[in-house]
């Protein structure tokens, strides 16, 4: 095998190796109430070890939850309704070895201070009676919201974004998921 071919699956395989945990949304109930869309469900927010570390040394991580609303129709192409996006932090406090989990922008809701990092990340994925105002929509249709979380990269500190860029431990990303709303 020539030299450069290893090289490539080396790098491959040393890529894949590091980005053993991603974020996935596992689990979301949205409905309908008066001129709002009700999210319930979570996020399973999976570190991995170069993140893990770079939080338990203080640096804060910010998630950033991006919802679509779309009005299904039958023979063209499902039109957007609305969209959101929600931030939220979670960060190390060394001297009271705490995790604080706060909702952006700060006076949107208070920050809970949890013992371990597993507390912190169910709190930070929960999605339970997260509520999004809206204008009225037809609920004669049938709707659907599309759900994706990922690490905010542009949120980390300035020296530390080249590396998050050019390295896929920092691409945490569930990808796009699709629940139907109940009525």
């Amino acid at each position: 095998m020539p030299w450069h071919r290893w090289a490539t699956a080396m790098l491959a395989l040393a890529c894949i190796g590091d980005a053993s945990a991603d974020f996935k949304v596992v689990d979301v109930r949205p409905r309908f109430a008066e001129q709002a869309l009700v999210l319930s469900g979570n996020l399973e927010l999976g570190l991995n070890a170069k993140v893990e570390e770079a939080l338990s040394k203080g640096i804060p991580l910010e998630v950033v939850i991006d919802i679509h609303l779309y009005r299904e129709r039958r023979f063209l192409w499902d039109p957007r309704i609305d969209a959101w996006t929600l931030h939220r932090r979670i960060q190390y406090h060394a001297l009271s070895g705490q995790y604080l989990v706060n909702t952006l922008p700060p006076e949107a809701e208070i920050g809970e201070s949890l013992l371990t990092l597993t507390e912190a990340l169910k709190q930070l994925g929960s999605l339970n009676g997260v509520t999004l105002p809206m204008e009225a929509t037809g609920s004669e249709h049938e709707h659907t919201v599309d759900v994706r979380v990922s690490l905010d990269i542009e949120a980390l500190p300035t020296p530390l974004r080249p590396v998050a860029y050019t390295s896929f431990t920092w691409h945490l990303n569930s990808g796009w998921t699709s629940w139907k709303v109940t009525p």
